[in-house]
């Protein structure tokens, strides 16, 4: 286990395998174990070094319960820090969900950090916010405040019963330090001609029955792919925002193709 100090919030992070190096980045309300359980880990550390890393907020990391704390900027210093402390001067990162969204961020804010970006499943947020996301995040926000526990009602209500795992992931997390991320997603929309200037190599991919957590969330994240000048999309077919990641097998082998890895 390693943490480092990045302006008073630490950061948790822990390093496996061996070969050109790779950050990983969860989802919301996620950690580092989201990798290690849907098998990524053990498929790549033969071959990669993976810098898997909890996301302020979350994991093992710390959770600051203010809004300002979790700006794109501040995220963005988080991944640096933890390059920064491993002596990596550019490594390739995959995030999925959030950690896409990050990815996009970092695409944008320190494209020098990154040789490549693998974006699962979220596009990078459109500026300024439409009034659908502004109501569901401030929703979400307050219902966490009142428990997890309500929280997860409310989604079970709309989504249908939730996975124990799933369930337990959730109750897990730190209620104030969520709802705080929740409110920082209003402002983490940019304009599509920022996109268009992001000439970092990315692979984004999403499932095509992708609705969740944003409406039409597989059509916006294969816009957010052609805006960018060197992006290229990958639709993985029948596969919802859940199964597009805990399915790694499906995953892998497109990533492989895209860091020119030797087939395995």
């Amino acid at each position: 286990m390693a943490r480092v100090n990045n302006n008073g919030v630490e950061i948790h992070y822990e390093v496996e395998g061996s070969g050109p190096p790779v950050l990983l980045m969860h989802g919301m309300g996620g950690s580092i174990h989201n990798w290690i359980d849907a098998g990524y880990v053990e498929a790549l550390k033969g071959e990669l070094q993976l810098v898997l890393v909890d996301s302020r907020g979350f994991g093992e990391s710390s959770k600051p319960q203010d809004p300002t704390d979790y700006t794109r900027e501040a995220k963005v210093s988080d991944v640096v820090a933890v390059l920064d402390d491993l002596g990596i001067e550019q490594a390739h990162y995959w995030g999925y969900s959030m950690g896409a969204s990050n990815g996009w961020a970092i695409g944008m804010l320190r494209p020098d950090r990154v040789l490549s970006l693998v974006l699962g499943a979220y596009p990078a947020l459109p500026s300024p916010v439409s009034d659908r996301n502004r109501v569901k995040w401030e929703s979400r926000a307050k219902l966490m405040a009142l428990g997890m526990d309500v929280y997860i009602t409310a989604v079970e209500m709309t989504q249908g019963k939730m996975p124990d795992v799933a369930r337990e992931r959730l109750l897990n997390n730190d209620t104030g330090a969520y709802a705080a991320q929740q409110i920082a997603n209003i402002d983490w929309g940019t304009p599509e001609s920022a996109v268009r200037q992001m000439k970092v190599r990315t692979m984004v991919y999403s499932g095509t029955e992708d609705e969740y957590p944003l409406p039409n969330n597989h059509l916006m994240s294969k816009r957010s792919a052609s805006l960018a000048p060197n992006a290229t999309f990958v639709a993985l077919s029948g596969h919802d925002h859940t199964t597009a990641f805990q399915q790694s097998a499906v995953v892998i082998p497109h990533v492989r193709e895209f860091l020119g890895l030797t087939p395995a």
